[in-house]
Order: structure tokens, then sequence, then C-alpha cells
């Protein structure tokens, strides 16, 4: 029984993946670009956030809540 289960799983999820790949790309060379762009610029202002001399408590909250904001505007407005 195990078995006929595993196959009949196999089996599915392999039809899916066939499925899945005919598709093609969800999104465009453009769009991925510029997620790249928004992802680095969010790790360079994290980054800065917590460096030993950047602010501390509240205001690195603040940076970082900033930080994430902007990457979500940016993402938003990536070409499709």
């Amino acid at each position: 029984m195990k078995a006929l289960v595993c196959g009949s799983l196999a089996a599915v999820l392999a039809g899916y993946v066939s499925v899945a790949q005919a598709e093609g790309p969800k999104h465009s060379a453009a769009h991925d670009a510029a997620v790249r762009r928004c992802v680095a610029a969010y790790e360079a202002a994290a980054a800065a956030a917590h460096a030993p001399n950047g602010p501390k408590g509240t205001a690195r909250k603040h940076a970082m809540h900033a930080a994430a904001e902007a990457k979500k505007d940016c993402i938003a407005r990536a070409p499709k």
C-alpha cells in the first residue's frame, strides 16, 4: 500500500513539474534585475543600520522600517 501511495505521489509531482516548466519564466529579465537592485539597496541599508557606529535603539528600528518600506515600494515599481 505504501509503495502505491508513494508511486502515485511521485507521478503527480512529476506531472506538476512538467506543467510548471512549460509555463516559462514568471517575470521578465528587467523585473528580475530591478528586484536584485532593490534587495541590494535594502541589504546595504540594513548593514548601515547594524553597523557598530550606526543608530541605536528606536532610531535603528525606524531605520530598518524605512529600509523595508523602501524595498517594498521599489519592488512594486519594478517593471513586470
